[in-house]
């Protein structure tokens, strides 16, 4: 384990560190917040003779839902729609995106470990209460605030901790973090699956929360804080400092039209599988959502490491239009099993990155040390989309008769403005093309 070589450097005997640090974080500006000792004034980055703080580049390191859908749909609520069942799924995520920019910058003032703490019992508590819920409205309950608020309490810190341990590898350890979302998802829906086909849906989440819960204790004594307490910002609910700024504008917009398209692939890729080939098995039904997990943590790792040399905003932007592309391109397309595999695969290797790359732009941008609150503010961004995109994939899908095409068409469309909104953010700090950003 790498450790620090001081948690503070000073400026007079290390000014290297110093253009290494403005190197990294990009551009400053009222909002930065990467060293307090840098400052803009004028054309010029002005540095005090004060301590600045530099990460060590080291330091310690830390989805059953489609799976679930698709046998709620079969064996619990058959006579469900299919925009309900998605909106179902898609509740969670709108309360962490509502609610995560509070604890994101409670944290940022207070520390991070009592909040993943809270967040974990929280968990354990709605997984418990899933095992015992008979009622459509009983799951809205558990998986809309219950698990919304354990994942706003968690998310937002989970992505932000890196940037206090790495600087120029930022990216590629956001990723690998990050990526253990995805291969932990392509793992459970395996398991899951086949808990839920030879135990039934009560005992298969009594057994998956006590797996949860031996992980969540382990990860909890393993994630540490490299800050002190006393550099620890004062709260400021409301930075105007953001809100004024364009490229906050850019980037958070970027992020609404993108979140839409984003989530109807992994929604209703085992429905889509199963439509298609009638006479797959449970197993081969949810195997292309599998896939599409685990190819999300090497590419969220890949493209982490990538993006440390071509910029994180550079390397944000081409995984967005890739994603667009993939389900205009390919999904529209696929009708075997093979080339279900091969969308699940490709789509899976972009598709979640702007999650993992997401922190390491906001401190491109921005700076590090309000990471966890800046986090949790550009979450608001997610909301809409997290609430309504597969909802309105699954609404399309019903209004068109189940025409697939029309649903990826929709999906990949929005992915693809995202990306184009994103360019101004981009250009704005950074007018080079052909340069690292």
């Amino acid at each position: 384990m790498d450790t620090p070589r001081s948690d503070k450097t000073h400026v007079a005997t290390e000014v290297s560190y110093a253009g290494k640090a403005s190197k990294y974080a990009g551009p400053l500006s009222a909002a930065t917040s990467v060293a307090p000792s840098i400052y803009e004034k004028g054309d010029g980055v002005v540095v005090e003779t004060e301590m600045l703080d530099v990460p060590p580049d080291g330091g310690r390191g830390m989805g059953v839902w489609g799976v679930t859908e698709e046998y709620f749909k079969k064996n619990v609520f058959p006579d469900a729609s299919d925009s309900l069942l998605s909106t179902l799924g898609s509740v969670s995520g709108m309360f962490m995106t509502l609610l995560s920019v509070i604890p994101g910058k409670l944290a940022d003032r207070y520390g991070y470990k009592q909040f993943l703490a809270l967040g974990g019992v929280l968990w354990i508590i709605s997984m418990l209460a899933c095992a015992f819920a008979t009622k459509l409205w009983h799951f809205f309950l558990i998986m809309g605030p219950i698990q919304g608020i354990a994942n706003a309490l968690i998310y937002p810190l989970i992505v932000a901790l890196p940037a206090q341990w790495f600087l120029k590898y930022r990216a590629l350890a956001t990723g690998m973090v990050v990526a253990g979302s995805s291969l932990g998802g392509g793992i459970s829906t395996l398991m899951f699956r086949a808990m839920l086909t030879s135990l039934g849906l009560k005992k298969s989440f009594l057994i998956y929360t006590a797996i949860d819960g031996v992980l969540l204790l382990a990860a909890w004594f393993m994630i540490a804080e490299r800050r002190k307490p006393s550099q620890r910002k004062s709260i400021i609910w409301f930075d105007k400092s953001f809100f004024t700024d364009p490229v906050f504008w850019s980037l958070g917009c970027c992020f609404f039209f993108m979140v839409f398209g984003y989530l109807s692939p992994i929604f209703f890729l085992p429905t889509f599988a199963k439509e298609k080939l009638p006479y797959l098995s449970p197993l081969l039904t949810v195997l292309p959502i599998t896939m599409l997990n685990f190819s999300a943590a090497t590419g969220r790792t890949l493209i982490g490491f990538i993006a440390d040399r071509i910029g994180p905003v550079n390397a944000l932007w081409i995984v967005i239009m890739l994603s667009g592309l993939t389900q205009l391109f390919v999904w529209t397309f696929v009708s075997t099993y093979a080339g279900i595999m091969a969308f699940g695969i490709m789509y899976g290797f972009v598709c979640g990155s702007f999650l993992s790359l997401s922190p390491a732009v906001a401190a491109q941008l921005y700076g590090s040390g309000r990471l966890a609150g800046l986090s949790g503010l550009l979450l608001l961004f997610n909301l809409p989309g997290n609430s309504a995109g597969a909802p309105l994939g699954g609404a399309i899908l019903s209004a068109t008769g189940n025409n697939w095409v029309a649903v990826s068409l929709y999906s990949g469309s929005l992915q693809i403005v995202g990306g184009l909104v994103l360019l101004y953010a981009r250009f704005k700090r950074e007018p080079k093309v052909f340069i690292a950003y």
